[in-house]
């Protein structure tokens, strides 16, 4: 049976470009400390939350219609899809997630309830229990054709074993001053995904728990801008490292280096988004200031939504008005009209 040992593994990854890596999350996080006004910040996270919902899904395949999204997250209808239970599922369970993560420890008891929240609507007699059957990471093409296999992680009679051992060398290391924080986090969600405890929803879960573990351990970019969001959007790269950060695992000869890497890269970018909508909603200036700075900023035409997004401490009413008065003036333009306007600079 594979033979963990988390500490050895996180002191492995002294490379200059991880530490530098590190090096750049921390001065990015340090960016976000003077955040916006509560009731904006709630806004923040309300939106954030949404978005790591569906983002996380979708890196699955898991997709929900917009308008059903609204139907089950904000007006609380019921499901009426597997997709769309699966949606409200990831819900609840990040919602316990934040309620939770300041007082709840690392367990496995705590894992198998992430695993139950996502099934607890559709299957709850299938969620937070361990595989009894092998599972397999496969890769299909669209046609639903199987490819090839990426990926055995462990035989369920190993998983109890791994999991009791993981979850105790990971609070372990968290007490050793030795072990970094960001690096045993990531290094854990290595090892979670090559065991894939349960039959299905590991991926998911493995997103759950690095939300729980980066908040609990003081990186709050969770709270107000989706880590899940900014994995989607480079979703190809986020594969790729994980598959080549497990191979060899079973022999004790596999890379964390690559998918730690990578995560680190998501983590800045995740502190670089929110400390930019720090600075966009603090500047002094009238609405259409900010509005042009926006657009200005961006290097892809931007929707209405996407303005609304950051720029929090203006109603909609406002950036409409302020988007009207900037095109009229030809100080930005409007690609394509109505429903899917966008805007760009001059």
């Amino acid at each position: 049976m594979k033979f963990i040992n988390l500490k050895e593994q996180v002191l492995k990854l002294n490379d200059p470009l991880i530490i530098s890596m590190i090096q750049a999350v921390e001065v990015n996080r340090g960016k976000t400390f003077n955040l916006p006004p509560k009731i904006k910040l709630n806004r923040l996270h309300d939106l954030n939350k949404r978005r790591s919902v569906t983002s996380s899904n979708e890196i699955e395949g898991i997709k929900v219609e917009k308008y059903r999204e609204n139907d089950i997250l904000l007006k609380h209808m019921d499901p009426e899809t597997k997709e769309e239970y699966f949606l409200l599922g990831y819900n609840n369970a990040l919602e316990n997630v934040f309620q939770v993560y300041k007082y709840q420890s690392l367990s496995e008891s705590y894992i198998k309830d992430l695993h139950y929240f996502l099934y607890q609507s559709i299957t709850p007699e299938f969620g937070g229990k361990y595989k009894v059957e092998q599972n397999y990471i496969r890769e299909f093409d669209s046609k639903g054709n199987l490819v090839r296999t990426v990926f055995i992680p462990s035989k369920p009679e190993e998983v109890d074993g791994l999991m009791g051992n993981l979850v105790y060398q990971f609070n372990e290391c968290m007490k050793d001053p030795d072990c970094n924080k960001l690096l045993t986090i990531f290094v854990f969600i290595i090892d979670f995904l090559c065991i894939h405890p349960f039959y299905d929803g590991n991926g998911r879960v493995s997103r759950l728990l690095t939300t729980f573990l980066l908040l609990k351990y003081g990186y709050e970019l969770d709270q107000y801008y989706s880590l899940s969001y900014v994995i989607l959007n480079n979703v190809n790269e986020y594969y790729e490292t994980l598959e080549k950060s497990s191979i060899g695992w079973h022999e004790d000869k596999n890379d964390y280096a690559f998918f730690t890497h990578f995560m680190l890269k998501c983590l800045k970018e995740g502190y670089e988004k929110l400390a930019y909508i720090i600075e966009a909603n603090n500047m002094s200036g009238v609405a259409n200031d900010k509005v042009l700075k926006v657009i200005n900023d961006s290097k892809l035409p931007i929707t209405k939504a996407e303005i609304e997004e950051v720029l929090i401490n203006l109603s909609r009413t406002t950036i409409e008005k302020s988007l009207k008065e900037l095109t009229d003036s030809s100080k930005i333009q409007m690609i394509q009209s109505g429903k899917y306007a966008k805007y760009y600079k001059i």
